[in-house]
């Protein structure tokens, strides 16, 4: 019993400065580093809309091979965050397990853009396949 009891209270010792030290598991750090990203959505899904809305638009620019405003990216991130903590449907859509969240998120910013091409440049969104405004991938 007593030794059990000894295990228990020895505390790890810095070898620098010989004080203790807290002990840190991959778990805690990751978690810690979880905590401190910025935003819900983030926090939460572990995706950061930024990324995903810029491969969205090269994705576009590169089949119509033409340049888009640099505004439809930060648009369609801001879009993002605006709607996870609003939306329910939304919210469980990008926290379905696996990649499945990835990919809601990229159908949802695929059909914001093609909405936004046939508002703004209808010429261009012709050009686009129509199953791309249900969120598919250009061919």
């Amino acid at each position: 019993m007593r030794s059990l009891k000894l295990k228990q209270t020895k505390k790890s010792l810095s070898l620098v400065t010989s004080t203790p030290t807290k002990r840190t598991t991959p778990r805690r750090e990751f978690r810690a580093w979880r905590a401190s990203l910025p935003t819900a959505l983030e926090r939460d899904t572990l995706l950061t809309p930024e990324w995903v809305a810029e491969s969205v638009v090269q994705e576009v620019e590169r089949f119509l091979k033409a340049d888009l405003p640099a505004s439809f990216a930060v648009r369609l991130a801001a879009k993002a965050h605006y709607l996870y903590p609003r939306y329910r449907h939304f919210h469980k859509g990008l926290n379905r397990p696996g990649n499945r969240g990835r990919e809601n998120l990229l159908m949802f910013m695929r059909h914001w853009i093609a909405g936004w091409l046939k508002r703004q440049r209808n010429p261009l969104y012709k050009k686009l396949p129509s199953s791309f405004g249900m969120g598919q991938r250009l061919p």
